[in-house]
């Protein structure tokens, strides 16, 4: 059908040239950034999400849940790190 409204056959090469060229891309969510705790009972490096770490602020007690699933107490910013938390490092694909 040919009339004032018809669009040529080529028309959608437009959108095909754009998704290929990289100009119509996929919107990917942020990488989620962890943060590096001390353990104040045996001085392991825990990594804890920006969600838990502010979770763990809100409650004021200092426990902040970790991403090998444990609750850990801080410790003091004076105490050196010690050994990393393998399940925390592979979990948070730094292994």
């Amino acid at each position: 059908m040919k009339g004032k409204h018809h669009k040529p056959p080529w028309w959608r090469l437009g959108a095909l040239w754009r998704r290929l060229s990289g100009r119509h891309h996929e919107v990917k969510p942020p990488p989620v950034h962890l943060n590096p705790i001390v353990d104040g009972y045996d001085g392991v490096v825990h990594l804890v999400t920006d969600g838990d770490f502010e979770q763990g602020l809100r409650e004021r007690t200092g426990r902040y849940m970790v991403l090998c699933g444990l609750r850990i107490n801080v410790a003091s910013m004076v105490t050196p790190p010690g050994r990393a938390c393998e399940p925390c490092h592979v979990l948070g694909g730094r292994a």
